[in-house]
């Protein structure tokens, strides 16, 4: 007699299976079983499309359901949910989409998933409870030759994406509330994006290779002198100052990462 981890994994394949797949079950009424399968298979894949649909709503528009709901049934296959909670499902969709093919004519949509996952990332991050001040003053009392070695906090909402195609246009033009000209130039330079949550929701900017560059580092847990370095190999121009004045300013940078750099008691997020 199989154990119950044995029917239940029996279970699970049935209902993960395609449509028409007889279950794995040994079931009194085969015919009746396989109906009874059927609904449940429905259920989970609306669940499961519902899900991905509410952090992928670009993707779905830009496609069409119809699509949308068989990419989704083919990631689910190919990569089921290890967690209970869909809400933090799907991070992998825009990979998938990359290999996906027929969506191969549509190269620039996993970039456009990655965007829209960056932005779920963004709106479930933990919050922050240093101010800009408080930074500066961080910052302040940290000696001169002790710089160079200083590893700064980047904010926990605080994502990056580099992509060749304008996808803040195209995610721009597929919000609901969006009214103006619709265009989309292809022929732009890259997009090169931070997204960060703000008391007022996540903000989507583009930014400058070399400060892109530099916040990929400091976000790598690089010290300040190899961000610069990386920083002035994309752009020989890159200013510092600025970049600190910005960062701290509007809260993507909260601080130091290393206590015994400052000599004090770091900020706790």
């Amino acid at each position: 007699m199989p154990s119950l981890r044995e029917l239940q994994s029996r279970f699970a394949a049935a209902v993960l299976a395609a449509d028409g797949t007889a279950p794995a079950l040994a079931l009194a009424n085969a015919r009746s079983g396989a109906e009874r399968i059927g609904i449940y298979r429905r259920t989970i894949r609306t669940n499961y499309r519902n899900a991905l649909g509410a952090t992928y709503p670009v993707v779905r528009r830009v496609v069409g359901a119809p699509f949308f709901a068989a990419a989704v049934d083919a990631y689910v296959e190919a990569h089921p949910s290890r967690c209970g909670d869909l809400n933090v499902y799907g991070a992998t969709f825009g990979q998938f989409l990359g290999a996906y093919e027929p969506a191969s004519r549509l190269a620039y949509l996993p970039d456009v998933a990655r965007l829209e996952w960056a932005i779920d990332e963004a709106n479930r991050a933990a919050d922050s409870l240093i101010s800009p001040d408080d930074v500066l003053r961080e910052l302040a009392a940290v000696p001169p030759e002790r710089l160079p070695g200083l590893r700064m906090r980047v904010h926990p909402s605080c994502r990056l994406l580099a992509s060749p195609f304008p996808v803040l246009r195209i995610w721009q033009v597929n919000q609901r509330d969006h009214a103006g000209d619709l265009a989309v130039d292809f022929a732009t330079t890259p997009d090169r994006l931070r997204i960060r949550r703000e008391p007022n929701g996540v903000v989507l900017d583009r930014i400058d290779a070399g400060m892109f560059a530099w916040l990929a580092a400091l976000a790598g847990s690089a010290t300040l002198a190899l961000a610069i370095e990386r920083a002035q190999d994309e752009d020989t121009a890159f200013d510092l100052g600025a970049a600190l004045h910005r960062c701290i300013g509007d809260g993507t940078i909260t601080g130091t990462l290393d206590v015994s750099l400052t000599g004090m008691s770091s900020s706790a997020d």
